[in-house]
């Protein structure tokens, strides 16, 4: 396809994955589950409120969410991939939530009226965005006054080997993911308390806070970390679909050796670092 467009080129990558986090959904938010707790708890969902969820896979956070809206409350659960607003439908359903809907939004351009929504959430979708100060601009121009704006990102390289050492293990045999880490669009562009602070601030958001959140994603063996993140991690399942046998073998080896300090018996047992992000309160526009 032509990689020319960053979104288009990352709206299919996240779509050859959604399968795979519709299969694993509840592991993927029991992993980090403690993120989406406490993004529940900063964007104020309240009985009544109609609250956003951008980026939001098969939807768990804000499932997590809806569950407090109560009957006159309303979650918009919404990710730019199709796939996965159906995968998250499905799951509404299955759990019984009545009072959900259902679209297919992009972040950077979010198709609803202004002073639309309470509050806006997001778990780790804001550092994938190509343009994170569009998204910005619209999710101020969609909240209500006084609206929160949630949102998390992973933290350093350092803070997160269960996504670094892979990653390393690939450039290592010269297999190089897409696109700067560190840049627009990469999974650590976001990394630091003060890169959040700055992004918001310029967006016209006030009253910023920022706070670690940490813990402990535990995997069977090599082969169950390998398999299922190799799966569900959009850049890196394109990059591994690409390699061959003896290419894999090699990855594998390398990552095998920089995991042993994490090794715990067969069971691995991998450190995670989040940012989680809070605007409180926004200078409308016009007046700031």
């Amino acid at each position: 396809m032509d990689g020319s467009d960053p979104t288009e080129r990352s709206r299919h990558q996240w779509s050859a994955v959604s399968a795979a986090w519709e299969s694993n959904r509840r592991r993927l938010f029991e992993l980090v589950r403690p993120v989406s707790e406490r993004l529940v708890e900063q964007v104020g969902a309240r009985p009544g409120a109609t609250l956003l969820e951008l980026t939001a896979g098969p939807g768990e956070t804000g499932f997590l969410a809806a569950a407090r809206l109560g009957p006159d409350g309303l979650l918009i659960s919404s990710d730019f991939v199709p796939a996965m607003v159906d995968a998250a439908r499905r799951g509404g359903e299955a759990l019984g939530l009545d009072n959900v809907e259902y679209r297919v939004l992009d972040a950077q351009a979010i198709d609803l009226p202004d002073d639309r929504v309470d509050g806006v959430l997001s778990r780790f979708g804001m550092m994938l965005l190509p343009e994170p100060a569009r998204a910005v601009s619209e999710v101020r121009r969609v909240l209500r006054p006084g609206g929160a704006f949630a949102y998390a990102t992973w933290g350093p390289p350092d803070r997160n080997p269960w996504l670094f050492r892979v990653a390393a293990a690939l450039v290592e045999h010269g297999h190089e993911l897409p696109g700067d880490p560190f840049a627009p669009g990469g999974v650590f562009s976001l990394a630091t308390a003060e890169a959040n602070r700055d992004l918001l601030e310029a967006g016209g958001f006030t009253d910023v806070a920022t706070d670690e959140v940490t813990g402990t994603e535990t995997y069977d063996d090599l082969d169950d970390y390998w398999t299922f993140n190799t799966s569900v991690a959009g850049p890196i399942a394109a990059l591994v679909d690409t390699l061959d046998a003896g290419e894999l073998l090699a990855v594998r080896a390398s990552l095998e050796a920089s995991l042993a300090g994490f090794r715990h018996g067969n069971v691995l047992e991998l450190p995670w670092a989040a940012e989680v992000v809070t605007a409180r309160e926004v200078t409308r526009r016009g007046t700031g």
